[in-house]
């Protein structure tokens, strides 16, 4: 079970920071980075020789910054490649936490949760504390 982390900068590896602050350290991540002036070839030679590590496991997930851009499109390249990956954008901290999760859960990949977890981790919070009031006031 793999996660790779690609983001535009730096924010891959603040992502992974901040996760390993939460639940300690998180086996099986990578984190890259799209630095200015760096080819995208150069990016897709490091995530691919990630996935390279181990080709035949089939729970690699690939959690990208944003739909569109250089690490984005370069990932869509290696799909032809490696089929097994699975892709998302939009990449956040529940994300990774629920990645974490699942290693210590048995080291099963459970893709469709790890998706509702990045869904549901964004929350706005006003709205959500003006229902909690609106409940109150019912009681």
């Amino acid at each position: 079970m793999k996660l790779i982390l690609v983001s535009h900068g730096p924010l891959s590896q603040a992502l992974l920071q901040s996760a390993e602050m939460i639940v300690g350290k998180v086996a099986g991540v990578t984190a890259l980075s799209l630095q200015s002036g760096m080819s995208p070839d150069t990016l897709q030679a490091q995530i691919e020789a990630v996935i390279k590590k181990d080709a035949a496991d089939s729970d690699i997930v690939v959690a990208l910054d944003l739909l569109g851009g250089t690490p984005a499109n370069v990932t869509s390249k290696l799909l032809a490649v490696y089929p097994q990956l699975n892709v998302v954008t939009g990449m956040n901290l529940p994300m990774v936490i629920e990645f974490a999760n699942q290693q210590l859960l048995g080291g099963r990949l459970h893709f469709d949760q790890l998706l509702s977890m990045g869904k549901d981790g964004i929350v706005d919070v006003k709205a959500q504390l003006a229902n909690v009031d609106d409940d109150e006031d019912k009681e």
